[in-house]
């Protein structure tokens, strides 16, 4: 790379990787009115100079107040600018970004963060997927098996042969060559500290973050499926209208999933983080908002959503009520050749 290349992005990243109580110093030697972190604040566990989109953020509210939050690898997707773009599509020799792409850093394949380049109307399928899991609490297990009130959501976005996703290697020390994958995932995931196993009840209590994180489908395969055993089930989202239009409204649900946790970058860079609540803003209630926010149905509003909605007992009965339902599809397990545990 460049070195002209790799100082425009090292000085981009200076003045936004920490909250704003954490900048300070101003970067005259470089010109510029940006600030960078004081050498006096201790960066949490996970921050990374060679990162651009690498955040250190602590609770700031909770029994965790002060404490810092885990975004090694729980981060929320952020969507990059135009120069941006022009800097990685150059960082990896790539041709110059092009009009109606898609590209977002902190997408995570393979143990570490991408930034991913996504064609205009590459979208092929939408499909929502549900794993269900136990609490890992016996007598909750038992009831769980009875009444389905454990799961975690996500949406993937399966992409047109030959319109695969570019993943680019996210660190400005890291030379690999890009891949291109043909899936991404979404998944609202609650951030807790490294090894800590989620349980519900803090969920209620600001024990957690929130992180509307991208993923690739074989990361979520190699945890939840390989290691977790679990089954994934796959529930294609219904679209109509002519080719064009239905090419445009699945291109739609991905930027309004992309710009979500885009969203959600910006506050936590500000010092502000999400905060995960098991009842009301869960995985669940995440994957729905991204249809919600674009969708032209108007006889299901976020305003007369009820608790139950978001519930893992009543994810197909949400779809069904919003129309998004579009008929059988085999699960990630069955897909891909695991056993349905």
């Amino acid at each position: 790379m460049k070195k002209s290349v790799f100082a425009v992005l090292v000085l981009s990243f200076l003045s936004f990787e920490l909250s704003a109580e954490e900048k300070a110093h101003t970067l005259s030697q470089a010109g510029s009115s940006t600030s960078r972190p004081r050498s006096a604040v201790k960066a949490c566990p996970g921050f990374d100079i060679n990162d651009p989109f690498s955040l250190s953020v602590r609770y700031s509210r909770g029994p965790r107040q002060g404490q810092c939050m885990n975004l090694f690898d729980y981060r929320p997707v952020q969507l990059l600018t135009p120069e941006e773009a022009k800097q990685y599509a150059e960082k990896a020799g790539l041709s110059e970004p092009q009009p109606g792409e898609l590209w977002a850093a902190n997408v995570w394949h393979k143990g570490k963060f991408h930034v991913v380049r996504i064609p205009d109307l590459a979208v092929e399928e939408v499909l929502f997927q549900i794993e269900r899991f136990d609490p890992g609490i016996p007598i909750v297990d038992f009831l769980n098996k009875r009444r389905w009130f454990a799961a975690h959501a996500q949406v993937r976005f399966k992409l047109k042969p030959g319109m695969e996703a570019t993943y680019i290697p996210q660190k400005l020390d890291d030379s690999s060559k890009p891949i291109q994958l043909s899936n991404i995932v979404f998944s609202s995931e609650a951030v807790r500290p490294k090894g800590e196993s989620f349980g519900p009840l803090k969920g209620n209590n600001d024990h957690y973050g929130m992180a509307k994180r991208a993923l690739s489908l074989e990361e979520a395969i190699d945890v939840s499926v390989r290691k977790l055993k679990h089954q994934i089930a796959q529930y294609p989202i219904k679209v109509t209208g002519t080719k064009d239009q239905m090419d445009r409204k699945r291109q739609d649900y991905l930027v309004s999933a992309l710009q979500r946790g885009d969203k959600d970058f910006h506050t936590y860079q500000s010092g502000k983080p999400v905060y995960y609540n098991t009842k009301t803003k869960n995985c669940i209630s995440d994957a729905i908002d991204i249809f919600d926010e674009i969708s032209d149905y108007s006889h299901v509003s976020k305003a007369s959503e009820k608790v139950a909605e978001r519930s893992p007992r009543e994810i197909l009965g949400s779809l069904s009520a919003r129309g998004l339902l579009g008929g059988k599809y085999p699960s990630v397990n069955r897909e891909f050749g695991y056993p349905n545990y």
